[in-house]
């Protein structure tokens, strides 16, 4: 009774009380493995309930599928798609089994039998819009975009009010490169389940794509209730500012204020620009940063503004009252035409020393190139990346009439694509040469230009006013906002978009031609000449 009614903290520990009199009974454990799961804290109880009941009977099917339904809770996919198919080969025609095994599937990645498990499961049950939405996800994941609307548009026929198949709907809008198309059907999404974290900060991601900032910086601050940001490390104990009011009765208390560094390392450098605002309005407050960054900052940043490593913060910083950076464009009031845009804001503290000292080009320009971003981050990595090979030989004729001199900072990994290119004359690796970003700095202030992915180092190179051609998908991130070649963020900037998905020749052949324009010659026409 406790179970239907949703209490589950109670009925939970009602089996617990009274467990040694029915620790043979496969039901009491299965109802206490169900109640457990629902509550965070007993989820290692839950694995061990199921598994009891298994012991005492091993053919229940619907044993094995809970306990798949607590391993995708828990992100163990690969359990929860045996425990699925042990209750499949039990039951083999559980519509609702062969939907959460689609689930897991395509949380492995493993798209093709994600794919097979959803249209059985709709099959077997046609109704369930769930099930359409999800075989809508996994056409996502496949980037069957027009596909996925189908699913979609299916989900909500069925259920017009199905929150997830309108947002859903709108992200594959968003991947079609239709912003306008795509804001309606999450904001419909985002007014049918206004609780849903991912739901509205995809709304505010496209409204900032769009150049709301107004209404979408203010609903960017859901970002930190989505999965993508839940694992975020908040660096102090401190009371969470929200309000430019209360930095400024910090202010007048004389207390101190600690801006913490969130996301990735480009953001720090992007929206950096703002600390000087507070330093004129006299909040006082330190920088909390990555270790990676706090040469950059300390030496190249504004002066006067202290810069710490957030991993070793201490007393009274580690207690202060606190704020993320990326609040501060929404507590400034910022918008298209009020980002603060004074470039550099990122200075050298003197000359480079002599081990990043980059070669004068002989008569040409020194082109810096990076082709791939982050690994860690596998979505944004295959949105972002492009292959080196697509790439260079483009510029190679350029190369071989000494007209530029190229300067690899790629890292990881994806420098060894440079390796065939190492031996031709003009070509600089300064991978394993660059201890941080103080030292990436060093080596970007001296180039002539940038060519790269959207990266940290492309960030790194729009703060200190170089030069920089910024390659991006089709569907870029919202910082670059929609359409448009130039950035309201960095002055020296120039965006080359994908003219398709996926389809980076078309983004190479823009900054071929511009390179061409630069240099006042057709590339393409230049002779072969070997050195």
């Amino acid at each position: 009774a406790l179970w239907k009614l949703e209490r589950y903290q109670e009925a939970y520990e009602l089996h617990c009380s009274y467990q040694h009199h029915f620790h043979n009974n496969a039901d009491a454990w299965v109802i206490a493995g169900m109640c457990a799961r629902r509550l965070p804290q007993h989820q290692g109880d839950a694995e061990h309930a199921f598994q009891a009941a298994l012991r005492l009977n091993p053919d229940r099917a619907d044993t094995h599928y809970n306990l798949g339904n607590l391993y995708n809770d828990i992100n163990r996919h690969a359990e929860a798609v045996t425990a699925y198919q042990a209750s499949l080969a039990l039951e083999p025609n559980g519509a609702l089994v062969w939907h959460n095994l689609g689930i897991a599937l395509r949380e492995l990645e493993q798209l093709d039998g994600a794919d097979q498990a959803m249209r059985t499961s709709v099959r077997l049950d046609p109704f369930n819009p769930d099930a359409w939405c999800n075989l809508g996800l996994v056409a996502h994941a496949r980037q069957a975009f027009e596909l996925s609307k189908r699913f979609y548009l299916h989900s909500i026929q069925l259920d017009g009010g199905h929150a997830s198949s309108w947002t859903n709907l709108g992200m594959s809008l968003l991947e079609e490169v239709k912003p306008e198309e795509a804001l309606p059907a999450l904001r419909r999404g985002h007014s049918l389940n206004p609780r849903s974290p991912d739901g509205l900060f995809n709304y505010a991601l496209t409204l900032l794509l769009l150049g709301d900032y107004e209404e979408g910086w203010r609903l960017y601050e859901s970002r930190f209730t989505t999965k993508q940001f839940k694992d975020t490390v908040v660096p102090s104990s401190g009371p969470w500012l929200t309000q430019l009011e209360q930095l400024q009765e910090l202010k007048a208390s004389g207390q101190l204020c600690l801006i913490w560094s969130e996301q990735g390392i480009g953001d720090a450098i992007q929206f950096v620009r703002y600390l000087p605002i507070l330093q004129a309005l006299e909040i006082p407050f330190a920088f909390a940063t990555r270790p990676a960054l706090v040469p950059l900052f300390q030496q190249w940043g504004p002066a006067g503004i202290t810069v710490l490593d957030d991993t070793q913060l201490e007393p009274p910083w580690s207690e202060a009252p606190h704020l993320a950076l990326l609040s501060l464009p929404r507590l400034l009031r910022s918008d298209l035409l009020t980002i603060p845009m004074v470039t550099p804001y990122l200075t050298p503290p003197g000359p480079p020393p002599e081990r990043l000292l980059v070669p004068p080009p002989p008569g040409g320009i020194a082109i810096g190139l990076v082709w791939a971003s982050n690994p860690g981050n596998k979505a944004m990595y295959r949105q972002k990346s492009l292959p080196l090979d697509l790439l260079l030989p483009a510029l190679l004729p350029a190369l071989q009439h000494d007209l530029i001199e190229l300067h690899s900072l790629q890292v990881g990994d994806d420098a060894l694509q440079l390796a065939p290119y190492s031996p031709i004359d003009g070509v600089h690796d300064w991978n394993g040469k660059l201890n941080d970003f103080g030292d990436t700095a060093h080596v970007v202030h001296q180039l002539d230009l940038l060519i790269s992915v959207d990266t940290a180092v492309a960030h790194l190179a729009g703060a200190l006013a170089i030069p920089t051609w910024l390659i991006l998908p089709s569907n870029a991130d919202f910082r670059w906002l929609h359409q448009r070649s130039d950035s309201p963020w960095y002055d020296t900037m120039r965006l080359f978009r994908q003219t398709q998905p996926n389809h980076w020749p078309s983004a190479i052949a823009q900054v071929v031609d511009a390179l061409g324009e630069v240099l006042g010659l057709d590339l393409a026409q230049l002779p072969e000449h070997d050195h």
